[in-house]
């Protein structure tokens, strides 16, 4: 068997009629006549030496040579028809393309509603689907490689040479507490700061290792009291207890708008944090996935510019 003489066009047919179970189907999903439609299925038998497909119940059912040459030959269409698609010209307010975009507790309340609207306003026949990533979940690296989430927020530590990425935020670390802490009004030396009780958020893994090391380093032992799913609730935490949290500065700085909470000085240099938007090389010079992370980042940015 050389593959060099099957003419291609016979996958799509294939692919039609497994899908469809129907000539009469697969011939109109196909914009072809049904007997252009049988013709190609003798000669797909011819080249197989497999019948492919039998009917039973009005319907073509597939033989276990076809049902071993389905997944493989969709597979192989949706490459092709990935790789066309970002060769065309993306146009937002058109396009029917569904989007994946992995997301962090640091930014869900950031960019989540005002990423929705922008698809309302500038690609209304779009799909978008936000899903809310864990740097701990192992499918995470391999779902951006592959595409599956196009685009994702991680730290430089776990990205590698088959991801682009771009920095969006890069701010300081800061301790957070309530108005009225005995901690505040006096020194804070570093005996009194390992003397705090912390809360932290399980899914911030990465903020979380800069300050065990900064915090190591300068002889400050941590006692974590409190953990909590995502970031979101630690300003509510901090301002009706004495605990203390380690944030970034435009985030607290957004909360401090709606919470009793202040930042507590230290004698300890924090760590700046930095956040990038991650995806798959693959996507480097895909149109439509240019168009969303352009505006992933003018809403990021924007916002943190505003809490400045």
């Amino acid at each position: 068997m050389n593959i060099r003489n099957l003419d291609l066009n016979l996958l799509l047919v294939f692919d039609a009629i497994y899908r469809e179970r129907s000539i009469g189907a697969a011939a109109q999903k196909l914009d072809l006549s049904q007997p252009a439609v049988s013709n190609a299925l003798r000669r797909l038998r011819d080249f197989t030496g497999d019948a492919l497909f039998f009917r039973s119940d009005n319907k073509m059912m597939p033989t276990r040579v076809a049902t071993a040459l389905a997944l493989p030959i969709r597979h192989a269409l949706s490459s092709v028809e990935g790789i066309l698609t970002t060769v065309r010209q993306f146009d937002p307010a058109t396009s029917t393309r569904s989007f994946r975009v992995g997301f962090n507790d640091l930014y869900r309340m950031m960019l989540a509603p005002a990423l929705a609207n922008l698809f309302e306003q500038e690609a209304p026949n779009a799909k978008l689907e936000m899903v809310l990533q864990d740097i701990d979940t192992p499918d995470l690296l391999t779902d951006i490689r592959n595409g599956t989430i196009e685009t994702a927020f991680l730290p430089a530590a776990h990205f590698d040479e088959t991801m682009s990425h771009e920095v969006l935020t890069e701010e300081p670390l800061v301790f957070t507490v309530r108005h009225g802490h005995p901690a505040l009004g006096k020194p804070v030396t570093k005996d009194v700061l390992s003397n705090l009780r912390h809360v932290v958020a399980s899914q911030n893994h990465a903020a979380r290792t800069l300050v065990e090391d900064a915090l190591r380093k300068a002889g400050v032992t941590r006692e974590i009291a409190c953990v909590m799913p995502d970031v979101s609730v630690i300003p509510a935490m901090v301002e009706v207890t004495n605990l203390v949290a380690v944030t970034g500065l435009a985030f607290i700085r957004r909360h401090m708008r709606d919470h009793a909470i202040t930042i507590l000085d230290a004698p300890v240099a924090l760590p700046r944090l930095r956040s990038s938007l991650v995806w798959a090389k693959s996507f480097d010079e895909d149109q439509g996935h240019k168009w969303l992370r352009s505006r992933i980042a003018q809403i990021v940015k924007t916002a943190i510019s505003i809490s400045n």
